[in-house]
């Protein structure tokens, strides 16, 4: 008996679609792939509209070749860090401005990242205590310092979910009473970072920020 030609041709297909595995999900079967970080392990990726790069750890700078974080040949690690005037310009702010009051909320995180500016951070209530988070970009690289009405006063920073640590703190000078702890990070230019204060007794604090140049 003579099979059709239209038969053959339809078998031949199917044969094709099992040898190549038609019916088994591909590396691209539409669900989304984990993008790896090229930067690591010595930094990390911000994938961002104008263009992905690398920030790199402490002792460490960006490849010029591409994603990737190399050691800096400059660096040379830091003893101490140097806090300047100890808060007496901070101080200036506290008498003459300008100012801004932020409240702290569970729906939103308020800017804290003007430079010269005195803050009346707001607190809110969680579990019997005083907390806020608040957004701050550095907009600049270097030594950033915050200057704090009380030197009880707990604070994290942080980049994301890593907890940027700090490199030193100490107490203000004699310039004001309204404040009286400094703290110092190290910050990194267009990096968006999170200012958490608390859990504390306070519902309020006095706050400056300010990039030492």
């Amino acid at each position: 008996m003579r099979i059709p030609f239209r038969a053959l041709l339809l078998a031949g297909s199917i044969a094709a679609l099992t040898a190549c595995g038609g019916d088994d999900a591909g590396p691209d079967d539409g669900n989304p792939q984990e993008q790896t970080d090229p930067c690591k392990p010595n930094g990390h990726i911000h994938r961002e509209p104008e263009g992905d790069w690398c920030h790199c750890d402490r002792g460490y700078l960006a490849s010029e070749q591409g994603l990737s974080c190399v050691p800096d040949p400059d660096y040379v690690p830091r003893e101490g860090f140097d806090f300047g005037d100890n808060g007496e310009h901070a101080c200036f702010h506290v008498t003459n401005g300008p100012f801004s009051t932020v409240t702290a909320s569970p729906d939103r995180q308020p800017r804290v990242d003007d430079f010269h500016t005195h803050y009346t951070v707001k607190l809110r209530q969680e579990n019997g205590q005083s907390v806020g988070t608040f957004n701050f970009k550095a907009w600049a690289t270097g030594d950033f310092v915050l200057y704090l009405s009380t030197p009880d006063l707990a604070v994290t920073v942080k980049e994301g979910e890593r907890v940027i640590d700090p490199v030193a703190t100490q107490a203000t000078g004699p310039y004001c009473d309204g404040l009286k702890q400094m703290v110092g990070y190290e910050l990194t230019d267009k990096v968006q970072y999170t200012v958490t204060f608390g859990p504390t007794a306070l519902t309020e604090l006095g706050l400056v920020i300010e990039h030492l140049q």
